[in-house]
């Protein structure tokens, strides 16, 4: 979750994130407070004050680093070449992964994390756009629209999780697919 930290720190974020996941599963965000989180962490109230101003200022954070985790995972799966191979690889990657974590959050509260996710998604789409800075520096109209493609992607994949809908992860893999070859071939 958190990277460079002191270890009692990072000890105590968690605490503090697996007690959210376990209440998050029976409660609603807005019914869950700041003492319960702490309780079931065995953390202080101070200790959560000292780095949280509240629980929204936890969640953001995160959401932040769950998210980075997850991207940060996917993106060590794309190993390729070829562009259209390291993103299918990427895109495939995390789908698997959102996919084997979905049951951390329940559905109910995930406007106000989708929302807070929207925020982290800048750091997401430089990260997407990398690779085409270097591959397609000489067609900077395509670079970007190519960028501004895959990061709205990448967003409707992390919507489609996060709202809890039913879905076939094989078509959604298909599709994606489907769409790279389109757009790079």
């Amino acid at each position: 979750m958190c990277e460079k930290i002191d270890l009692r720190v990072k000890k105590t974020y968690i605490a503090l994130y697996r007690s959210f996941e376990k209440l998050s599963k029976t409660k609603d965000f807005g019914d869950i407070t700041v003492n319960e989180i702490c309780d079931n962490a065995m953390v202080s109230k101070g200790t959560f004050y000292k780095h949280f101003t509240d629980k929204y200022d936890f969640l953001s954070f995160l959401i932040k680093h769950v998210f980075e985790d997850y991207i940060n995972k996917a993106f060590k799966n794309a190993v390729s070449d070829n562009l259209c191979e390291y993103y299918k690889s990427f895109f495939l990657s995390l789908i698997d992964i959102l996919e084997a974590n979905k049951h951390s959050f329940k559905p109910a509260d995930n406007s106000l994390a989708m929302g807070i996710a929207l925020s982290h998604m800048v750091s997401a789409y430089y990260k997407l756009s990398e690779p085409l800075q270097k591959a397609l520096s000489e067609n900077e109209r395509l670079n970007r629209f190519t960028a501004e493609y895959l990061s709205v992607l990448l967003i409707l994949i992390i919507f489609n999780f996060a709202g809890g809908k039913s879905y076939n992860t094989d078509e959604i893999k298909l599709s994606i697919s489907v769409l790279l070859e389109k757009l790079f071939g």
